[in-house]
């Protein structure tokens, strides 16, 4: 099962977030809802799917993944959509396992892919650490193009935050630190984060009261 469960899941994932991070997802959620068995729905079932996992709207907005559905393919059977249109997903210790593994063989594969669709022609190469807080691209000099440092790093960051998601990291503090490297590994051509870190608000100025 596990091994079908793999597969599964990183042709679904694959397809779900290459093909377009699709936003009218929002609307198809409000309206699925995951059949359960009856013995899935039972209290005895409910206690053993001790691991629970909310996605938020954001994150369903930005990567477009329908949930249910994949819950669907990847067989679990505990899943709600919520009024807030957020999505709770409840596993076992098994099972999450299992479905974060696919999720991570799904994206590596599409990280595997990136330097191959023409989509970015100065990218060479993609990693990603196991923890994916930190990226590196890998470029020549002569062909890296910072101003399409977002693009790449968006195409990195919306796989890679439904897969953190599912591995217990919060969706909204969730970002990616960037390094560029040169085509040699070791020099590099810049580094960044994304999303790009909220400024902090400047203190207001104290009016001068001396005279």
């Amino acid at each position: 099962m596990k091994r079908r469960i793999h597969r599964v899941g990183a042709l679904l994932l694959s397809a779900a977030l290459l093909l377009g991070f699709a936003a009218c997802t929002a609307q198809e959620t409000g309206s699925s809802a995951m059949p359960s068995p009856s013995s899935a729905s039972s209290p005895e079932a409910a206690a053993n799917r001790g691991y629970i996992v909310t996605i938020p709207e954001s994150v369903l907005k930005s990567t477009g993944a329908d949930i249910p559905a994949i819950a669907r393919k990847l067989e679990l059977t505990t899943v709600t959509m919520n009024d807030d249109g957020s999505c709770t997903v409840q596993m076992t210790e098994t099972e999450r396992d299992t479905v974060c593994a696919a999720l991570r063989e799904s994206l590596d594969e599409q990280l595997a892919v990136l330097p191959e669709s023409g989509t970015w022609p100065f990218l060479d190469g993609v990693a990603l650490d196991a923890d994916c807080k930190n990226a590196t691209l890998q470029s020549e000099q002569a062909r890296y193009s910072p101003v399409r440092d977002n693009a790449v790093a968006q195409a990195i960051y919306l796989p890679a935050l439904l897969y953190t998601a599912f591995t217990g990291v919060d969706p909204e503090t969730y970002s990616l630190h960037f390094t560029v490297l040169d085509s040699d590994g070791k020099t590099v051509l810049g580094e960044f984060d994304y999303p790009k870190p909220e400024p902090s608000a400047s203190p207001e100025a104290v009016p001068d009261t001396d005279e």
